[in-house]
Formats: C-alpha cells, sequence, structure tokens
C-alpha cells in the first residue's frame, strides 16, 4: 500500500477509493476494479473547501508570492530553487531576488545527451536559465548554482530493479525526465545535500507549479486541482518512508499550487476570470483544445474555448515580459512518449525494450485508465493516438458566476 498517514505527504495530494487512501492513481485504479469514476482525488479539502473562493484576496498577487517565499525560507534550513528559465520558475525565482530572501542554491537539469540545442529540453536551458544565472552576482547572494545532467538520473533510474518493478506506481506512469527529478536518485547524487541531512538540516526543492486550472460548472467559473502536475506522491512516500534513514529530510515544496499558498490559487483564479469577463467569443487569445500545450495550462472560457498559455501567463505574471518566454515548454503530442525522452527511446540504452515493453503492456491490460486523441483534430472519429492517463479532478471551487 503506498500510503502513509503524514501531513508532509498528503498535503500533495491521495487518492480515496471506498475508504481506502494511497498515494498512487494506480493502486487507486486496481482498487476502484478498474473504474475510474469511483476514484476521487483529495487535495487539502480540509482547508480548501472552508475558504471562501468567491472573494478575491486584496493583496497585489506579487505580495502573495512574496510572502510564500518568505514562508519557504523560515521552514527550510537549505532552499534549492529548482530554475529552468521558464516563466513559472523565472517568477519564482525573481521574487527570492527582489525581495532580498536568501536562495542557498540554483538547480537547473540539463541532458548531456542532447547538446546544446535540443528544442525539447536543452534550449530553454542554454537559452534563458543559464545566461539569467551567469547575470547574478553569485558570491554577493551566497548563492550556489549547481548544473545537473538529469540524463544520467535518468539513466541511473532505469537501471534500477526496485523503480522498474514499480514503475505503474512513479507518479505520471510515464515521462522518464519527470520521475528522475523528483526520484530519490536526484537527491542521492548530490553529496552536499546528503551532507546537510546527515547534520539534522531540512533541505528543499522548490518548483514552479502549478498554474490554475478553470472549467465552467453549473454556470460559474470552477477552479480545480488536477491529479497529474507534478507527481511528488508515490515518490514522496519512497523518498520519505521507504528510504527513510537515509532521505526524510528531504523536502518538496510547488511554489504556487500549495496548502501554504492557498490565497495565490485563489488570486490567480479570480485574476483569469475577471480577464474572461471582460473576452468576447471571437478573440484571438481564445484556442481548440488542440492548440493547448499537453501540461496545459487549462482555462476554459466556454465549451471548446481555452485560453492559450501565453494569455495565462500575462494574466498570472503581469509584470513578466512575455516575448522573453515564447518557447516555455511548448510541447504537444503524447504525455506517455514525451518529446522530452525521445533521446532515450532512440538510443540503443540496454534497458530501452524492457521499460517500452513494460508500458505497453500497462497500457494493454489497462485501456480505460488511458486517455487518447485523434491525430487529425479535423477527424475526430479516425484514427487515435494514446495521450497520457485519465486525469482525477479535485473538487471544484466556485470563484464566480458566468457572465
Amino acid at each position: 500500500m503506498f500510503f502513509h498517514d503524514d501531513p508532509e505527504l498528503t498535503k500533495h495530494g491521495y487518492f480515496l477509493v471506498n475508504g481506502i487512501k494511497t498515494f498512487s492513481k494506480f493502486e487507486a485504479w486496481q482498487m476502484s476494479g478498474k473504474d475510474m469514476s469511483k476514484i476521487q482525488f483529495i487535495f487539502n479539502d480540509d482547508l480548501f473547501s472552508n475558504y471562501d473562493w468567491t472573494i478575491e484576496p486584496k493583496e497585489d498577487i506579487y505580495e502573495l508570492y512574496r510572502r510564500r517565499a518568505e514562508q519557504l525560507r523560515r521552514d527550510y534550513d537549505y532552499i534549492v530553487v529548482v530554475y529552468s528559465g521558464g516563466i513559472d520558475s523565472h517568477t519564482m525565482l525573481e521574487t527570492f531576488l527582489q525581495n532580498n530572501i536568501k536562495v542557498d542554491e540554483i538547480c537547473t537539469f540539463i541532458n548531456a545527451e542532447l547538446g546544446e540545442s535540443d528544442k525539447k529540453f536543452n534550449q530553454e536551458i542554454f537559452n534563458a536559465a543559464i545566461p539569467f544565472v551567469k547575470s547574478l552576482d553569485l558570491k554577493k547572494l551566497g548563492t550556489e548554482f549547481r548544473l545537473i545532467d538529469i540524463g544520467k538520473i535518468i539513466v541511473d533510474q532505469l537501471s534500477d530493479e526496485y523503480h522498474f518493478e514499480n514503475l505503474e506506481h512513479h507518479g505520471m506512469i510515464h515521462t522518464f525526465w519527470k520521475t528522475a527529478v523528483s526520484s530519490y536518485k536526484l537527491k542521492a547524487s548530490i553529496p552536499k545535500h546528503l551532507n546537510l541531512i546527515n547534520q539534522g538540516k531540512k533541505v528543499c526543492y522548490i518548483w514552479g507549479h502549478d498554474k490554475p486550472n478553470i472549467t465552467v460548472v453549473d454556470n460559474h467559473y470552477c477552479l480545480y486541482i488536477p491529479d497529474g502536475f507534478m507527481g511528488f506522491r508515490a515518490q514522496q512516500y519512497i523518498n520519505r518512508v521507504d528510504l527513510k534513514n537515509k532521505f526524510d529530510n528531504f523536502y518538496d515544496e510547488m511554489f504556487y499550487t500549495c496548502r501554504e499558498g492557498l490565497d495565490i490559487t485563489v488570486k490567480q483564479g479570480h485574476m483569469l476570470v475577471n480577464l474572461m469577463k471582460t473576452m468576447t467569443s471571437d478573440d484571438d487569445r481564445l484556442k481548440p483544445l488542440r492548440e493547448i500545450t499537453i501540461w496545459g495550462p487549462y482555462v476554459e472560457y466556454q465549451p471548446g474555448k481555452w485560453l492559450s498559455k501565453s494569455t495565462v501567463d500575462q494574466c498570472i505574471y503581469p509584470r513578466a515580459i512575455i516575448s522573453m518566454f515564447e518557447n516555455d515548454k511548448l510541447f504537444r503530442g503524447s504525455r506517455i512518449f514525451s518529446g522530452k525522452d525521445k533521446w532515450f527511446y532512440d538510443s540503443n540504452h540496454p534497458n530501452k525494450d524492457k521499460f517500452v515493453q513494460k508500458i505497453k503492456q500497462i497500457v494493454k491490460d489497462n485501456q480505460e485508465f488511458f486517455r487518447y486523441r485523434p491525430r487529425d483534430p479535423a477527424n475526430l472519429a479516425g484514427e487515435k493516438f494514446l495521450f497520457g492517463v485519465n486525469f482525477i479532478r479535485s473538487r471544484y471551487y466556485q470563484l464566480s458566476p458566468v457572465n
């Protein structure tokens, strides 16, 4: 059973099936009798359901970002800001820097297998993240910069029998780079961090997740939390429970969507709703679902029409220069066989076939666990490709009536 009733774990969400809790979506699927409708995703319902979501917080959004950064600084001994150069992590990092809140370390991932120009992974790092970090006076800030080859971590993880045996329970099942960055393999690769936790220090990795997801329910704009945005749940359980003696003083925190920063989520939701109330259905900022990137954000104006990513970004990060982030993770296609993992699927790695065959077997045996999309958006009844795992939404929180 992938569950331990610890607030540090449950705050990242869990699944509930017939009164039984688990951090593993696949385990929940099995316990439900392979009926997705019987699975609930619980994300801090005890706190969120007692909040009046119809009232927009009065504070400026950047004030709420500052408060979140200060709270994290108070709670942890050593702060690692995970920085990709994308707009979410850039705003997060700037929040610390512009408010003189110390960051102990900036951590950026590259994949050395790809060189400097790969559009699906390294382009953002070499074109945005590294140049920005180089513009900082790190010595004056007292901040270390760490560049990690995530390709090596992925290969180490794919050679781990424990990971292979539990592949279907690790967050999103697929997308090797996502499971790698939140795994104990990453923590174990950094001696300095291991030394800190052995001294009793609390080391926290801070991630720039996630933007609000909004849909229309009963003629109201409602915000919900999707279950799949980071996949910390099972990985955190493994890191902090199964491997407790070595990894129990490591923490992962989402900067934006979290229990401690509820006001941020509510404020961002209202900012987006306020924007949509000024729009008409022919606005060119509205896009069909096929033009929304595979990781969202999913902000629905009306059935079939969604806010583009750049529109969402400009709304919730009003001080940002959006043109700086035009190539910010614009992925389309399959979540299962992600473009970020294409280097591995095209490789001669000895474990490649083993992992591909296991994923295909999981899909074959659990077809209703997954989502499929038409290859030709103009022919909805035509051939479909494997898109990703069926997502489960948290309960809906009403923000405002639709005009």
